[in-house]
């Protein structure tokens, strides 16, 4: 629940015993005062949700099937990806017959970046999704990546690399946001989500939570910290990786360049972070590379 907005799951069984049942994400737009009805501020909420999610039709942006519009609420329906969220496969399988593999964590990170890239730089206003965390990245039946959740989004009407200022950092985001939304709110960019996709590539690699209750549970600053010890050694490498995902020697080159990206995206400086478009075409790099060589050889990319 996001205000007096609400999100339902609905199950749908098809007419007549044609096809798969489906799932369904209900969002209901509604007053603060539940009593109410629909009014100017519920349209334009909804009305904004559904600009954004039209213009950018993509095959990694949830999309909107109906738009159901009544006195006391308005509507929007989306198709919901059959496997949940990234944050449910990575943090919520306790006693889970397996992990995801590689592969599939590297298609999801491809799969965002594809998607943030299309927000960031499909048009010539990109739009700032500013709740990228592995809650909202749900993942279809092939795992494919879906980014969701478009309640704080917001269009860029001053071009690309230009400030925009908001109002509330989003909730639940703690861990995930960029920290020029404490030091320096009025000159966001779409940075800020790159800051986020760089936790997601954390994540994905170490299994670990983007913040959690110890010294060094912040997991940005403790990937800054941890990059110099594991420049050259293997072995430091490895005790950083989740454990259990199969065939990690295999892949270990390409954790580490994917790990060096995550370092990239959540430096302190957003002029220093890559654009999603220069993320997306490391992440494409990386795939295929041979035995670990040390996260030095990452800046060869």
């Amino acid at each position: 629940m996001i205000g007096a907005d609400e999100l339902y799951l609905i199950h749908v069984q098809r007419a007549a015993g044609i096809g798969l049942p489906a799932t369904l994400v209900v969002k209901k737009f509604r007053n603060m005062n539940q009593a109410l009805q629909v009014d100017d501020n519920v349209k334009n909420r909804c009305k904004s949700e559904v600009i954004l999610l039209a213009r950018d039709c993509h095959d990694n942006i949830i999309g909107i099937i109906d738009v159901i519009e009544r006195d006391e609420a308005i509507m929007l329906v989306y198709k919901y990806p059959v496997n949940g969220s990234l944050d449910y496969w990575l943090h919520q399988r306790e006693g889970a017959d397996r992990l995801l593999s590689w592969p599939q964590r590297r298609a999801i990170a491809i799969g965002v970046a594809k998607g943030l890239c299309h927000l960031h730089h499909g048009g010539n206003r990109p739009i700032v999704h500013h709740n990228i965390n592995s809650k909202n990245i749900l993942l279809d039946q092939n795992f494919n990546a879906v980014i969701a959740s478009f309640d704080a989004a917001q269009m860029n009407m001053a071009g690309h690399d230009q400030p925009l200022p908001i109002a509330n950092l989003p909730l639940g985001n703690f861990g995930y946001a960029a920290p020029e939304y404490a030091t320096a709110a009025s000159q966001l960019t779409e940075k800020v989500d790159t800051y986020s996709f760089g936790v997601l590539m954390l994540e994905l690699v170490t299994g670990r939570v983007a913040n959690e209750a110890r010294a060094d549970g912040h997991l940005a600053i403790w990937a800054h910290h941890f990059t110099g010890l594991m420049a050259k050694q293997v072995e430091t490498f490895e005790s950083a990786m989740e454990k259990g995902i199969p065939d990690q020697a295999r892949y270990m080159e390409e954790m580490a360049t994917v790990f060096r990206l995550g370092v990239d995206c959540t430096v302190v400086d957003p002029k220093k972070r890559p654009s999603m478009r220069m993320a997306l075409k490391r992440l494409r790099r990386s795939c295929g590379r041979g035995p670990f060589r040390g996260l030095l050889t990452c800046y060869l990319m």
